[in-house]
């Protein structure tokens, strides 16, 4: 057998190994949440600049989600999500410039930006933001 023949026998067998393999996206089902229920919408980790002096600048990454009962108002945070996380950047960057790697989040204050950037966005009160994780490096 010429080295030819030997390489198309193995790809061959590649290709049909393959094809037995099944498809993770298949086999894993329906897409999971990372956590809350049914009227909890968990958003994508927010990272916002701290000022520095004399080093690199530091960071605040926030992981959070809203929670509200009305299904009406959930599909209008989905629809509203690129909005929503656009308000929350700018908020919690504006907030994150008074920081220094010494400081003291003030989750109480950023809560209620979040609240009232949610509701801007939304134009209409009954979803809840909920903090999961903060951190300032």
């Amino acid at each position: 057998m010429t080295s030819r023949a030997l390489s198309r026998r193995a790809f061959l067998s590649v290709s049909a190994a393959c094809t037995l393999l099944p498809l993770p996206a298949l086999a894993a089902g329906p897409v999971k949440k990372k956590g809350g229920g049914a009227s909890y919408t968990q958003l994508p980790m927010i990272t916002v600049f701290t000022q520095s002096w004399h080093q690199r600048h530091g960071t605040l990454t926030v992981e959070m989600g809203l929670d509200t009962k009305d299904e009406a108002l959930r599909q209008t945070i989905a629809m509203s999500l690129p909005r929503l996380r656009d308000a929350f950047v700018r908020r919690l960057q504006t907030y994150a410039l008074s920081l220094n790697r010494s400081s003291l989040v003030d989750l109480d204050y950023m809560t209620q930006e979040l609240q009232a950037a949610t509701d801007e966005v939304l134009k209409k009160k009954g979803a809840k933001v909920l903090l999961s994780t903060v951190l300032l490096n």
